[in-house]
Protein backbone atom coordinates (compact mmCIF):
# COMPACT_ATOMS: atom_id res chain seq x y z
CA UNK A 1 0.00 0.00 0.00
CA UNK A 2 1.25 3.61 -0.87
CA UNK A 3 2.80 6.02 1.87
CA UNK A 4 1.18 9.61 2.22
CA UNK A 5 4.77 10.86 0.68
CA UNK A 6 4.41 8.65 -2.34
CA UNK A 7 0.74 9.88 -2.89
CA UNK A 8 1.65 13.01 -2.31
CA UNK A 9 4.33 12.87 -4.55
CA UNK A 10 1.85 11.45 -7.13
CA UNK A 11 -0.57 13.75 -6.80
CA UNK A 12 2.20 17.01 -6.92
CA UNK A 13 3.43 15.36 -10.45
CA UNK A 14 -0.18 15.23 -11.58
CA UNK A 15 0.12 18.97 -10.48
CA UNK A 16 -2.76 18.90 -8.22
CA UNK A 17 -1.36 20.24 -5.46
CA UNK A 18 -4.08 20.84 -3.13
CA UNK A 19 -4.31 16.88 -2.98
CA UNK A 20 -0.49 16.79 -2.86
CA UNK A 21 -0.88 19.38 0.59
CA UNK A 22 -3.47 17.08 2.09
CA UNK A 23 -1.00 13.44 1.51
CA UNK A 24 1.48 15.25 3.05
CA UNK A 25 0.04 16.40 5.82
CA UNK A 26 -0.77 13.47 6.70
CA UNK A 27 2.56 12.47 6.45
CA UNK A 28 3.90 14.92 8.42
CA UNK A 29 1.57 13.71 11.38
CA UNK A 30 3.16 10.50 10.94
CA UNK A 31 6.85 11.62 10.88
CA UNK A 32 7.15 14.80 11.95
CA UNK A 33 10.55 14.82 11.72
CA UNK A 34 11.17 14.05 7.88
CA UNK A 35 12.72 17.59 6.44
CA UNK A 36 11.55 16.45 2.80
CA UNK A 37 8.07 16.43 3.48
CA UNK A 38 8.32 20.56 4.80
CA UNK A 39 10.41 21.05 1.69
CA UNK A 40 7.30 19.27 -0.58
CA UNK A 41 5.05 20.69 0.50
CA UNK A 42 6.46 24.08 0.62
CA UNK A 43 6.67 23.77 -2.73
CA UNK A 44 3.06 22.88 -3.62
CA UNK A 45 2.15 26.01 -1.60
CA UNK A 46 5.07 27.92 -3.90
CA UNK A 47 2.76 26.31 -7.12
CA UNK A 48 -0.52 27.99 -5.55
CA UNK A 49 0.85 31.16 -5.30
CA UNK A 50 0.45 30.83 -1.54
CA UNK A 51 4.05 32.27 -0.91
CA UNK A 52 3.96 32.99 2.97
CA UNK A 53 2.99 29.20 3.78
CA UNK A 54 5.59 28.19 1.11
CA UNK A 55 8.04 30.15 3.33
CA UNK A 56 6.91 28.80 6.63
CA UNK A 57 7.37 25.06 5.03
CA UNK A 58 11.41 26.14 4.16
CA UNK A 59 12.01 27.40 7.68
CA UNK A 60 10.40 24.64 9.22
CA UNK A 61 12.71 21.84 6.76
CA UNK A 62 15.64 24.55 8.00
CA UNK A 63 14.45 23.77 11.57
CA UNK A 64 14.47 20.15 11.41
CA UNK A 65 17.74 19.83 9.04
CA UNK A 66 19.91 23.25 8.82
CA UNK A 67 22.98 21.67 7.09
CA UNK A 68 20.23 20.50 3.98
CA UNK A 69 20.28 22.97 0.78
CA UNK A 70 17.29 22.91 -0.64
CA UNK A 71 15.46 23.80 2.58
CA UNK A 72 17.43 27.37 2.24
CA UNK A 73 16.31 27.36 -1.55
CA UNK A 74 12.43 26.91 -0.95
CA UNK A 75 12.39 29.60 1.76
CA UNK A 76 14.65 31.48 -0.81
CA UNK A 77 11.90 31.11 -4.21
CA UNK A 78 9.00 31.92 -1.95
CA UNK A 79 11.49 35.23 -0.42
CA UNK A 80 11.97 36.15 -3.64
CA UNK A 81 7.80 35.63 -5.07
CA UNK A 82 7.54 37.94 -2.40
CA UNK A 83 9.33 40.74 -3.44
CA UNK A 84 12.03 40.48 -0.30
CA UNK A 85 15.18 39.91 -2.48
CA UNK A 86 18.11 40.42 0.06
CA UNK A 87 16.97 37.93 1.93
CA UNK A 88 16.13 35.71 -0.87
CA UNK A 89 19.82 36.43 -1.97
CA UNK A 90 20.67 35.09 1.33
CA UNK A 91 19.28 31.97 1.26
CA UNK A 92 20.00 31.31 -2.30
CA UNK A 93 23.99 31.50 -1.61
CA UNK A 94 23.36 29.39 1.65
CA UNK A 95 21.74 26.73 -0.23
CA UNK A 96 25.14 27.31 -2.80
CA UNK A 97 27.34 26.51 -0.17
CA UNK A 98 25.81 23.56 0.65
CA UNK A 99 24.70 21.95 -2.27
CA UNK A 100 27.22 23.51 -5.12
CA UNK A 101 25.98 20.95 -7.81
CA UNK A 102 22.10 23.18 -7.74
CA UNK A 103 21.56 24.27 -10.97
CA UNK A 104 18.38 24.99 -10.11
CA UNK A 105 19.38 26.80 -7.13
CA UNK A 106 21.60 29.00 -9.48
CA UNK A 107 19.24 29.75 -11.78
CA UNK A 108 17.01 31.00 -9.00
CA UNK A 109 20.10 33.34 -7.55
CA UNK A 110 20.78 34.98 -11.06
CA UNK A 111 17.46 35.47 -11.61
CA UNK A 112 16.82 36.92 -7.72
CA UNK A 113 19.76 39.14 -8.06
CA UNK A 114 18.88 40.66 -11.91
CA UNK A 115 14.85 41.40 -10.53
CA UNK A 116 16.52 42.77 -7.27
CA UNK A 117 18.94 45.17 -9.67
CA UNK A 118 16.10 46.19 -11.45
CA UNK A 119 13.85 47.12 -8.82
CA UNK A 120 16.68 49.38 -7.44
CA UNK A 121 17.03 51.50 -10.17
CA UNK A 122 13.74 52.32 -10.46
CA UNK A 123 12.84 50.48 -13.76
CA UNK A 124 9.87 48.75 -12.54
CA UNK A 125 8.03 51.72 -10.46
CA UNK A 126 4.82 50.37 -10.07
CA UNK A 127 6.39 46.63 -9.59
CA UNK A 128 9.20 47.40 -6.38
CA UNK A 129 10.15 45.30 -3.90
CA UNK A 130 6.87 45.67 -1.94
CA UNK A 131 4.46 45.16 -4.42
CA UNK A 132 4.17 41.38 -4.87
CA UNK A 133 3.34 41.76 -1.17
CA UNK A 134 0.67 43.83 -1.17
CA UNK A 135 -0.59 42.23 -4.08
CA UNK A 136 -0.73 38.73 -2.37
CA UNK A 137 -2.00 39.99 0.15
CA UNK A 138 -5.20 40.52 -1.76
CA UNK A 139 -7.37 37.26 -1.52
CA UNK A 140 -9.03 38.39 -4.88
CA UNK A 141 -5.80 38.95 -6.64
CA UNK A 142 -4.16 36.23 -5.27
CA UNK A 143 -6.68 33.88 -6.85
CA UNK A 144 -5.75 35.08 -10.03
CA UNK A 145 -2.31 34.38 -9.98
CA UNK A 146 -3.51 30.36 -10.09
CA UNK A 147 -4.37 30.95 -14.26
CA UNK A 148 -1.04 30.75 -16.03
CA UNK A 149 -2.89 33.10 -18.62
CA UNK A 150 -2.75 35.59 -15.79
CA UNK A 151 1.00 35.20 -14.63
CA UNK A 152 2.68 34.52 -18.00
CA UNK A 153 0.20 38.16 -18.45
CA UNK A 154 1.67 39.35 -14.99
CA UNK A 155 5.46 38.86 -16.10
CA UNK A 156 4.78 40.43 -19.46
CA UNK A 157 3.59 43.61 -17.89
CA UNK A 158 6.68 43.63 -15.25
CA UNK A 159 9.00 43.93 -17.85
CA UNK A 160 7.05 46.26 -19.75
CA UNK A 161 5.00 48.51 -17.36
CA UNK A 162 4.13 50.58 -20.03
CA UNK A 163 1.53 47.83 -21.41
CA UNK A 164 -0.61 48.11 -18.63
CA UNK A 165 -3.01 50.13 -19.59
CA UNK A 166 -3.27 48.75 -23.07
CA UNK A 167 -3.71 44.86 -20.88
CA UNK A 168 -6.11 46.19 -18.72
CA UNK A 169 -8.59 46.68 -22.08
CA UNK A 170 -8.35 43.25 -22.59
CA UNK A 171 -8.48 42.02 -19.10
CA UNK A 172 -10.41 43.76 -16.74
CA UNK A 173 -8.69 41.64 -13.95
CA UNK A 174 -5.40 44.06 -14.03
CA UNK A 175 -7.72 46.87 -13.07
CA UNK A 176 -7.62 45.51 -9.80
CA UNK A 177 -3.97 45.23 -9.43
CA UNK A 178 -3.52 48.29 -10.59
CA UNK A 179 -5.67 49.78 -8.19
CA UNK A 180 -4.39 47.72 -5.56
CA UNK A 181 -1.36 49.20 -6.36
CA UNK A 182 -2.15 52.93 -6.92
CA UNK A 183 -4.93 53.14 -4.98
CA UNK A 184 -7.14 54.55 -8.41
CA UNK A 185 -10.20 53.17 -9.45
CA UNK A 186 -10.54 53.42 -13.20
CA UNK A 187 -13.72 51.57 -13.84
CA UNK A 188 -15.06 54.76 -11.17
CA UNK A 189 -12.79 57.44 -12.42
CA UNK A 190 -14.64 56.20 -16.12
CA UNK A 191 -18.32 55.93 -14.21
CA UNK A 192 -17.88 59.64 -12.90
CA UNK A 193 -16.04 60.75 -16.28
CA UNK A 194 -19.50 59.78 -18.27
CA UNK A 195 -21.44 60.99 -15.25
CA UNK A 196 -19.92 64.24 -15.66
CA UNK A 197 -20.14 64.66 -20.10
CA UNK A 198 -23.42 63.31 -19.20
CA UNK A 199 -24.49 66.39 -17.09
CA UNK A 200 -22.55 69.02 -19.35
CA UNK A 201 -24.61 68.12 -22.34
CA UNK A 202 -27.91 68.45 -20.17
CA UNK A 203 -26.83 71.41 -18.96
CA UNK A 204 -25.52 73.06 -22.56
CA UNK A 205 -29.01 71.35 -23.82
CA UNK A 206 -30.69 73.41 -20.88
CA UNK A 207 -28.35 76.71 -21.78
CA UNK A 208 -29.11 76.47 -25.52
CA UNK A 209 -32.93 76.00 -24.62
CA UNK A 210 -32.73 79.00 -22.16
CA UNK A 211 -31.13 81.28 -25.24
CA UNK A 212 -33.67 80.06 -27.85
CA UNK A 213 -36.33 80.70 -25.39
CA UNK A 214 -35.26 84.64 -24.52
CA UNK A 215 -34.60 84.98 -28.37
CA UNK A 216 -38.16 83.91 -29.43
CA UNK A 217 -39.35 86.36 -26.36
CA UNK A 218 -37.02 88.92 -27.74
CA UNK A 219 -38.23 88.75 -31.01
CA UNK A 220 -42.06 88.64 -29.71
CA UNK A 221 -41.18 91.67 -27.12
CA UNK A 222 -39.53 93.84 -30.58
CA UNK A 223 -42.80 93.04 -32.92
CA UNK A 224 -44.40 94.19 -29.66
CA UNK A 225 -43.27 97.22 -29.65
CA UNK A 226 -42.70 97.76 -33.59
CA UNK A 227 -46.54 96.88 -33.76
CA UNK A 228 -47.25 99.43 -31.19
CA UNK A 229 -45.22 102.20 -33.12
CA UNK A 230 -47.21 101.91 -35.54
CA UNK A 231 -50.07 103.87 -36.89
CA UNK A 232 -53.65 103.22 -35.93
CA UNK A 233 -54.20 102.48 -39.68
CA UNK A 234 -51.20 100.10 -39.40
CA UNK A 235 -52.34 98.49 -36.83
CA UNK A 236 -55.57 97.49 -37.97
CA UNK A 237 -53.98 95.80 -41.20
CA UNK A 238 -52.36 93.53 -39.03
CA UNK A 239 -54.98 92.63 -36.69
CA UNK A 240 -56.80 92.02 -40.01
CA UNK A 241 -53.89 89.69 -41.30
CA UNK A 242 -53.98 87.69 -38.08
CA UNK A 243 -57.66 87.15 -38.32
CA UNK A 244 -57.23 86.14 -41.73
CA UNK A 245 -54.34 83.51 -40.91
CA UNK A 246 -56.68 82.59 -38.48
CA UNK A 247 -59.47 81.65 -40.60
CA UNK A 248 -56.80 80.05 -43.39
CA UNK A 249 -55.65 78.02 -40.17
CA UNK A 250 -58.56 76.58 -39.50
CA UNK A 251 -59.94 75.94 -43.12
CA UNK A 252 -56.42 74.00 -43.34
CA UNK A 253 -58.52 71.70 -40.55
CA UNK A 254 -60.97 71.49 -43.18
CA UNK A 255 -59.20 70.68 -45.79
CA UNK A 256 -57.39 67.81 -43.99
CA UNK A 257 -60.09 66.10 -43.27
CA UNK A 258 -61.34 66.41 -46.85
CA UNK A 259 -64.19 68.82 -46.05
CA UNK A 260 -63.53 71.10 -48.79
CA UNK A 261 -66.61 72.90 -48.70
CA UNK A 262 -66.36 74.20 -45.52
CA UNK A 263 -62.55 74.57 -45.97
CA UNK A 264 -63.52 77.13 -49.10
CA UNK A 265 -65.79 79.29 -46.88
CA UNK A 266 -63.29 79.49 -44.52
CA UNK A 267 -60.34 80.60 -46.91
CA UNK A 268 -62.80 82.68 -48.68
CA UNK A 269 -63.19 84.80 -45.20
CA UNK A 270 -59.72 84.97 -45.05
CA UNK A 271 -59.52 86.77 -48.28
CA UNK A 272 -62.22 89.30 -47.55
CA UNK A 273 -59.66 90.04 -44.17
CA UNK A 274 -56.60 90.52 -46.52
CA UNK A 275 -57.53 90.36 -50.31
CA UNK A 276 -53.78 90.35 -51.41
CA UNK A 277 -52.49 87.26 -49.81
CA UNK A 278 -51.90 84.53 -52.28
CA UNK A 279 -51.58 81.86 -50.10
CA UNK A 280 -55.83 81.65 -49.75
CA UNK A 281 -56.15 81.78 -53.31
CA UNK A 282 -53.78 79.11 -53.78
CA UNK A 283 -55.45 76.97 -51.09
CA UNK A 284 -58.80 77.61 -52.77
CA UNK A 285 -57.56 75.96 -56.07
CA UNK A 286 -56.04 73.10 -54.30
CA UNK A 287 -59.92 72.49 -52.87
CA UNK A 288 -61.18 72.83 -56.33
CA UNK A 289 -58.64 70.52 -57.65
CA UNK A 290 -59.51 68.02 -54.99
CA UNK A 291 -63.18 68.31 -56.06
CA UNK A 292 -62.42 67.69 -59.60
CA UNK A 293 -63.84 71.19 -60.55
CA UNK A 294 -60.64 72.02 -62.92
CA UNK A 295 -62.03 75.42 -64.54
CA UNK A 296 -62.98 76.61 -61.29
CA UNK A 297 -59.42 75.86 -59.63
CA UNK A 298 -57.99 76.99 -63.04
CA UNK A 299 -59.35 80.73 -62.49
CA UNK A 300 -58.50 80.96 -58.63
CA UNK A 301 -54.58 80.25 -60.01
CA UNK A 302 -55.01 82.72 -62.29
CA UNK A 303 -55.72 85.36 -60.09
CA UNK A 304 -52.79 84.15 -57.72
CA UNK A 305 -50.81 84.33 -60.87
CA UNK A 306 -51.35 87.93 -61.22
CA UNK A 307 -50.97 88.93 -57.53
CA UNK A 308 -48.10 87.22 -57.30
CA UNK A 309 -46.58 89.34 -60.26
CA UNK A 310 -47.50 92.71 -58.23
CA UNK A 311 -46.00 94.42 -55.36
CA UNK A 312 -46.61 91.11 -53.60
CA UNK A 313 -44.61 88.98 -55.64
CA UNK A 314 -43.35 85.77 -54.22
CA UNK A 315 -41.47 83.09 -56.38
CA UNK A 316 -42.26 80.52 -54.11
CA UNK A 317 -45.88 81.61 -54.15
CA UNK A 318 -45.83 82.25 -57.67
CA UNK A 319 -44.53 78.87 -58.55
CA UNK A 320 -47.20 77.01 -56.77
CA UNK A 321 -49.91 78.33 -58.49
CA UNK A 322 -48.48 77.71 -62.09
CA UNK A 323 -47.69 74.64 -60.88
CA UNK A 324 -51.25 73.96 -59.83
CA UNK A 325 -52.79 75.42 -62.95
CA UNK A 326 -50.87 73.13 -64.60
CA UNK A 327 -52.29 69.92 -62.74
CA UNK A 328 -55.74 70.90 -63.44
CA UNK A 329 -54.73 71.63 -67.57
CA UNK A 330 -53.15 67.57 -67.10
CA UNK A 331 -56.14 66.07 -65.90
CA UNK A 332 -58.14 68.07 -68.60
CA UNK A 333 -55.99 65.93 -71.17
CA UNK A 334 -54.25 69.45 -72.23
CA UNK A 335 -50.82 67.83 -72.56
CA UNK A 336 -49.29 70.20 -74.17
CA UNK A 337 -50.83 74.04 -72.32
CA UNK A 338 -49.62 71.33 -68.88
CA UNK A 339 -45.94 71.39 -70.25
CA UNK A 340 -45.48 74.27 -70.68
CA UNK A 341 -46.86 75.87 -67.61
CA UNK A 342 -44.85 72.78 -65.69
CA UNK A 343 -41.39 74.69 -67.48
CA UNK A 344 -42.80 78.30 -66.53
CA UNK A 345 -43.17 77.06 -62.72
CA UNK A 346 -40.08 75.84 -62.81
CA UNK A 347 -38.21 79.24 -63.83
CA UNK A 348 -39.87 80.53 -60.35
CA UNK A 349 -39.01 77.75 -58.63
CA UNK A 350 -36.87 74.62 -59.22
CA UNK A 351 -39.04 72.13 -57.06
CA UNK A 352 -38.42 68.57 -57.75
CA UNK A 353 -41.77 67.06 -57.49
CA UNK A 354 -42.97 69.56 -60.56
CA UNK A 355 -40.14 68.07 -62.25
CA UNK A 356 -41.39 64.73 -61.35
CA UNK A 357 -44.76 65.99 -62.88
CA UNK A 358 -42.88 67.46 -66.03
CA UNK A 359 -41.83 63.76 -66.89
CA UNK A 360 -45.15 62.59 -66.26
CA UNK A 361 -46.73 64.85 -68.71
CA UNK A 362 -44.26 64.50 -71.37
CA UNK A 363 -45.17 60.62 -71.06
CA UNK A 364 -48.85 60.67 -71.07
CA UNK A 365 -48.72 63.17 -74.02
CA UNK A 366 -46.13 60.82 -75.97
CA UNK A 367 -48.70 57.61 -75.35
CA UNK A 368 -52.10 60.38 -76.31
CA UNK A 369 -50.34 60.78 -79.33
CA UNK A 370 -49.48 57.25 -80.26
CA UNK A 371 -53.35 57.09 -79.77
CA UNK A 372 -54.62 59.76 -82.08
CA UNK A 373 -52.14 57.99 -84.72
CA UNK A 374 -53.90 54.66 -84.52
CA UNK A 375 -56.11 54.29 -87.88
CA UNK A 376 -56.67 50.94 -89.03
CA UNK A 377 -58.02 52.35 -92.22
CA UNK A 378 -54.29 54.14 -92.81
CA UNK A 379 -52.61 51.13 -91.44
CA UNK A 380 -54.76 48.96 -94.36
CA UNK A 381 -53.27 51.51 -97.21
CA UNK A 382 -49.38 51.14 -96.00
CA UNK A 383 -49.34 47.74 -95.96
CA UNK A 384 -50.74 47.41 -100.13
CA UNK A 385 -48.18 49.81 -100.78
CA UNK A 386 -45.61 47.54 -98.91
CA UNK A 387 -46.92 44.65 -100.89
CA UNK A 388 -46.82 46.98 -104.48
CA UNK A 389 -42.89 47.60 -103.06
CA UNK A 390 -42.58 43.54 -102.19
CA UNK A 391 -43.95 42.58 -105.48
CA UNK A 392 -41.62 45.01 -107.03
CA UNK A 393 -38.50 43.37 -104.90
CA UNK A 394 -37.99 46.79 -103.48
CA UNK A 395 -37.55 45.24 -99.95
CA UNK A 396 -36.51 48.49 -97.57
CA UNK A 397 -39.36 50.30 -99.23
CA UNK A 398 -41.70 47.31 -97.84
CA UNK A 399 -39.89 47.36 -94.61
CA UNK A 400 -40.82 51.04 -94.13
CA UNK A 401 -44.57 51.01 -95.91
CA UNK A 402 -45.23 47.86 -93.10
CA UNK A 403 -43.42 49.52 -90.08
CA UNK A 404 -45.18 53.02 -90.41
CA UNK A 405 -48.41 50.49 -90.88
CA UNK A 406 -47.89 49.24 -87.60
CA UNK A 407 -47.68 52.36 -86.15
CA UNK A 408 -51.14 52.72 -87.31
CA UNK A 409 -52.05 48.96 -85.77
CA UNK A 410 -49.78 47.44 -83.75
CA UNK A 411 -51.98 44.82 -83.35
CA UNK A 412 -52.42 43.75 -87.20
CA UNK A 413 -50.78 40.44 -87.57
CA UNK A 414 -50.76 40.51 -91.32
CA UNK A 415 -48.87 43.79 -91.00
CA UNK A 416 -46.44 41.93 -89.26
CA UNK A 417 -46.18 38.69 -91.75
CA UNK A 418 -45.69 41.01 -94.65
CA UNK A 419 -42.77 42.96 -93.04
CA UNK A 420 -41.15 39.20 -91.59
CA UNK A 421 -41.36 38.00 -95.52
CA UNK A 422 -39.49 41.49 -96.51
CA UNK A 423 -36.71 40.65 -93.47
CA UNK A 424 -36.43 37.41 -95.05
CA UNK A 425 -35.88 38.19 -98.33
CA UNK A 426 -33.08 41.18 -96.68
CA UNK A 427 -31.44 37.93 -95.29
CA UNK A 428 -32.28 39.88 -91.75
CA UNK A 429 -33.07 36.79 -90.03
CA UNK A 430 -33.15 38.46 -86.90
CA UNK A 431 -35.62 40.64 -87.67
CA UNK A 432 -37.97 38.66 -89.20
CA UNK A 433 -37.89 36.12 -86.16
CA UNK A 434 -39.40 38.86 -83.96
CA UNK A 435 -42.12 39.33 -86.36
CA UNK A 436 -43.22 36.12 -86.73
CA UNK A 437 -43.76 35.61 -82.97
CA UNK A 438 -45.24 38.69 -82.26
CA UNK A 439 -47.56 37.31 -85.16
CA UNK A 440 -47.86 33.72 -83.17
CA UNK A 441 -48.38 35.80 -79.95
CA UNK A 442 -51.59 37.84 -81.88
CA UNK A 443 -53.24 34.46 -83.07
CA UNK A 444 -51.69 30.94 -82.06
CA UNK A 445 -53.22 30.06 -84.71
CA UNK A 446 -52.14 32.04 -87.47
CA UNK A 447 -50.72 29.41 -89.63
CA UNK A 448 -49.32 31.63 -91.67
CA UNK A 449 -46.68 32.86 -88.51
CA UNK A 450 -46.03 29.70 -88.02
CA UNK A 451 -44.97 29.53 -91.95
CA UNK A 452 -43.03 32.92 -91.50
CA UNK A 453 -41.08 31.04 -88.32
CA UNK A 454 -40.15 28.47 -90.03
CA UNK A 455 -38.51 30.47 -92.62
CA UNK A 456 -37.19 32.40 -90.38
CA UNK A 457 -35.13 29.56 -88.65
CA UNK A 458 -34.21 28.00 -91.63
CA UNK A 459 -32.44 31.63 -92.91
CA UNK A 460 -30.57 31.37 -89.94
CA UNK A 461 -29.65 27.29 -90.32
CA UNK A 462 -31.63 26.24 -87.18
CA UNK A 463 -33.01 23.60 -89.41
CA UNK A 464 -34.36 21.85 -86.18
CA UNK A 465 -36.32 24.55 -84.59
CA UNK A 466 -37.66 25.34 -88.56
CA UNK A 467 -38.96 21.74 -89.03
CA UNK A 468 -40.54 22.12 -85.54
CA UNK A 469 -42.27 24.86 -86.32
CA UNK A 470 -43.55 24.12 -89.70
CA UNK A 471 -45.29 20.74 -88.13
CA UNK A 472 -46.57 23.25 -85.69
CA UNK A 473 -48.24 24.84 -88.39
CA UNK A 474 -49.36 21.74 -90.35
CA UNK A 475 -51.00 20.25 -87.33
CA UNK A 476 -53.18 23.57 -87.39
CA UNK A 477 -53.71 23.16 -91.31
CA UNK A 478 -52.04 20.12 -93.10
CA UNK A 479 -53.00 21.48 -96.09
CA UNK A 480 -50.78 24.37 -95.71
CA UNK A 481 -48.66 24.64 -98.94
CA UNK A 482 -46.32 27.12 -96.86
CA UNK A 483 -45.55 24.82 -94.21
CA UNK A 484 -45.75 22.03 -96.49
CA UNK A 485 -42.84 23.66 -98.88
CA UNK A 486 -40.64 25.02 -96.36
CA UNK A 487 -40.35 21.59 -94.46
CA UNK A 488 -39.46 19.54 -97.59
CA UNK A 489 -37.04 22.49 -98.69
CA UNK A 490 -35.55 22.23 -94.70
CA UNK A 491 -35.22 18.46 -95.04
CA UNK A 492 -33.75 18.58 -98.18
CA UNK A 493 -31.10 21.12 -96.66
CA UNK A 494 -30.53 18.76 -93.81
CA UNK A 495 -29.94 15.48 -95.86
CA UNK A 496 -27.46 17.58 -98.13
CA UNK A 497 -25.56 19.19 -95.09
CA UNK A 498 -25.47 15.43 -93.48
CA UNK A 499 -24.17 13.91 -96.22
CA UNK A 500 -22.61 16.87 -98.08
CA UNK A 501 -18.95 16.50 -97.16
CA UNK A 502 -16.44 16.44 -94.50
CA UNK A 503 -16.40 19.95 -93.22
CA UNK A 504 -18.76 20.99 -90.64
CA UNK A 505 -21.12 24.34 -91.45
CA UNK A 506 -19.68 26.64 -88.17
CA UNK A 507 -22.03 28.93 -88.33
CA UNK A 508 -24.68 26.61 -88.26
CA UNK A 509 -23.50 24.07 -85.36
CA UNK A 510 -22.80 27.71 -83.55
CA UNK A 511 -26.43 28.17 -83.70
CA UNK A 512 -27.42 24.62 -82.42
CA UNK A 513 -24.83 25.01 -79.41
CA UNK A 514 -26.65 28.25 -78.56
CA UNK A 515 -29.94 26.26 -78.26
CA UNK A 516 -30.46 24.78 -74.58
CA UNK A 517 -32.62 21.86 -75.87
CA UNK A 518 -29.38 21.00 -78.08
CA UNK A 519 -27.47 21.10 -74.94
CA UNK A 520 -29.40 19.25 -72.91
CA UNK A 521 -29.92 16.35 -75.70
CA UNK A 522 -25.39 16.48 -75.70
CA UNK A 523 -25.47 15.78 -71.81
CA UNK A 524 -27.99 13.08 -72.00
CA UNK A 525 -26.20 10.11 -71.10
CA UNK A 526 -28.07 8.02 -73.03
CA UNK A 527 -27.48 10.00 -76.29
CA UNK A 528 -23.77 10.37 -75.94
CA UNK A 529 -24.19 6.33 -75.46
CA UNK A 530 -25.64 6.36 -78.96
CA UNK A 531 -22.86 8.91 -80.42
CA UNK A 532 -20.50 6.81 -79.25
CA UNK A 533 -21.98 3.04 -80.42
CA UNK A 534 -22.45 4.98 -83.96
CA UNK A 535 -18.66 5.23 -84.12
CA UNK A 536 -17.94 1.57 -81.95
CA UNK A 537 -21.08 -0.31 -82.65
CA UNK A 538 -22.90 0.63 -85.68
CA UNK A 539 -25.53 -2.32 -84.35
CA UNK A 540 -25.88 -1.19 -81.24
CA UNK A 541 -26.65 2.18 -82.25
CA UNK A 542 -29.02 0.98 -84.94
CA UNK A 543 -30.83 -1.03 -82.39
CA UNK A 544 -31.11 2.33 -80.05
CA UNK A 545 -32.93 4.10 -82.50
CA UNK A 546 -35.96 2.17 -82.12
CA UNK A 547 -36.77 3.86 -79.09
CA UNK A 548 -38.73 6.97 -80.18
CA UNK A 549 -37.25 9.39 -77.57
CA UNK A 550 -33.68 8.25 -79.04
CA UNK A 551 -34.66 8.56 -82.94
CA UNK A 552 -36.19 11.99 -82.46
CA UNK A 553 -33.09 13.15 -80.67
CA UNK A 554 -30.60 11.47 -82.90
CA UNK A 555 -32.77 13.10 -85.83
CA UNK A 556 -32.91 16.66 -84.11
CA UNK A 557 -28.96 16.34 -83.78
CA UNK A 558 -28.43 15.65 -87.78
CA UNK A 559 -30.90 18.93 -88.80
CA UNK A 560 -28.74 20.96 -86.02
CA UNK A 561 -26.11 19.75 -88.19
CA UNK A 562 -24.04 18.58 -84.43
CA UNK A 563 -24.27 14.66 -86.19
CA UNK A 564 -23.14 14.07 -90.53
CA UNK A 565 -23.46 11.33 -91.84
CA UNK A 566 -21.73 9.50 -94.64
Amino acid sequence: MATQKELGTKAFQAKDFNKAIEHFTNAIDEAAGDHTLYSNRSACYYNLNQFDKAKQDGEKCIEVKPDWGKGYQRRAMALHAMGQYDDAVKDYEKCDQLDPANAQNKQGLEKCIADKKENEEGEKGMFGPQAMIKLMSNPRIAGYFQDPKFRNMFEFVKRDPQMLMQVMQTDPRFMDVFKELTGIDLMDMQSQQMKKKDQDEDMKKHMEEQRKRKEEEEEQRRKKEAEEALPSEEKQRLLQKKAADGKKNEGNEFYKKKQFDQALVLYQEALDLDENEVTYHNNKAACYFEMKQYDKCIEECDVAIEKSKGSNYDYVKLGKAIARKANAKLQQELYDEAIELYRNSLLENNDPNVREQLKKAERLKKVDEEKKYLDPVKAEEHRVAGNAFFEKGDFPSAVKEYTEGLRRDPNSKSLYSNRCAAYIKLLEGNYSLKDADKCIELDPTFVKGWARKGASHHLMKEYHKALAAYDHGLKLDPTSKDCLDGKQKTMMTIQMGAYGGDKPDEERVRHAMADPEIQMLLRDPRISQVLKDMQENPASAQGAMRDPFISEAINKLIAAGIIKLG
